[in-house]
């Protein structure tokens, strides 16, 4: 069995710099290489949400980074609302670039070597592949490791555009707005996220299938009146665009080299989130690796390990954006007019769970039975 020296991760997000935690911690050594300048440059192209349980289980102080906390949604489509809030708080809005600090930080605290400004090229990779090192992809939907490596390809993407809007008021600032509306969020939606009681996140996704940018969606939905936050008019303070993977890599580990998080395409299908199980996936890859320079496995089990773990989850919430993506607003009205008649509300408030469904139908059958 080959053995190995070291490890590279390549991408200093949430999800490398966290698998450079993990691995540091178990005294591996470990060098995370990334482009950037910074670890929080680009960190407000994505949103910032994350599930209060999920914050977590991420293992990075996130306290200093909070700028607000959601406890439930309001999801718009044609005429009708569908309104879910539950008592406690469900997630926390926070500054990407001041938890990517952090994770950095932790990071380095447990001995891993980080190296910016410092863009690893193909040629780089595969020297580095046949160095005696394990190769981590974690540099993010369009991944210079998964083309260097022959990996197969994400099917398909969302295209995202967001932007912060200071506005007069907001009438729940614990309250997310969903608005689904083919015709203009092909395949996605449109949200709106509170930072404050005045200042709010605006944007949209479409699938790359669709035949305008995300740019030309977002001025569609803006324009299209209907984001209850702007109806007061609002100042837009910046915008971003970015790319999101909507489907999981059919496979995640070629020889020494393994994918994870958006790199892999581990991300929730229905809001396009891949924080909270990229970090997860990345500490079962964290053990693998672990027990693969052992000689104890080898790195390839990685692959089935996280699908056995979290695949159900994953393709729940794939089964969940097929069925939204195929509907108009109007037929996805008249199903959500529907299901407030049989209770969706008070199901979703009490058992509903942002990352993983499969764990909320748990406690739905479990707590039921109990009875």
């Amino acid at each position: 069995m080959e053995r190995y020296d070291g490890v590279e991760i390549v991408g200093a997000g949430l999800v490398g710099l966290s698998l450079a935690r993990e691995l540091a911690q178990s005294g591996i050594e470990v060098t995370v290489y990334d482009g950037k300048r910074r670890v929080s440059d680009g960190a407000a192209k994505a949103s910032g949400i994350f599930s209060a349980t999920g914050l977590e289980r991420i293992g990075v102080p996130y306290r200093s980074s909070m700028v607000n906390t959601l406890s439930g949604a309001t999801l718009h489509a044609g005429k009708e609302t569908l309104r879910i809030k539950a008592k406690a708080v469900q997630a926390y809005v926070v500054d990407r670039g001041l938890l990517a600090e952090a994770a950095m930080r932790e990071a380095e605290r447990a001995g891993a070597k980080i190296v910016l400004n410092n863009r690893l090229d193909r040629n780089r990779l595969l020297q580095g592949a046949g160095s005696g090192k394990i190769i981590v992809g974690a540099d993010g939907a369009v991944s210079t490791v998964a083309s260097a490596f022959g990996f197969p390809d994400i099917r398909e993407y969302i295209l995202t555009y967001k932007a912060e809007y200071d506005v007069k008021r907001i009438e729940d600032k614990h309250m997310v707005g969903l608005y689904f509306d083919n015709k203009i969020a092909h395949r996605f939606f449109g949200w709106t996220v509170p930072y404050s009681d005045s200042r709010v996140e605006v944007g949209i996704g479409i699938s790359d299938r669709a035949k305008i940018t995300s740019l030309m969606a977002f001025k569609r939905f803006v324009a299209s009146g209907g984001i209850t936050e702007l109806e007061d008019g609002g100042k837009m303070a910046n915008g971003y665009a970015s790319l999101i993977p909507l489907t999981s890599r059919r496979k995640t580990v070629i020889g020494n080299v393994a994918l994870v998080g958006d790199a892999a395409g581990q991300v929730k299908a229905t809001t396009g989130g891949g924080i909270i199980f990229g970090v997860s996936c990345a500490k079962l890859l964290a053990h693998q690796i672990k027990r693969t320079m052992e000689g104890k496995g080898r790195l390839e089990e990685y692959d089935a390990m996280w699908r056995k773990r979290y695949g159900i989850d994953l393709k729940m919430h794939a089964v969940v954006h097929r069925y939204y993506a195929t509907m108009d607003s109007g037929t996805l009205g008249l199903f959500m007019k529907m299901s407030k008649l049989f209770g969706s509300e008070q199901f979703f408030s009490k058992y509903g769970d942002m990352d993983r469904p499969s764990l909320m139908l748990k406690r739905f059958f479990l707590r039921g039975l109990a009875k």
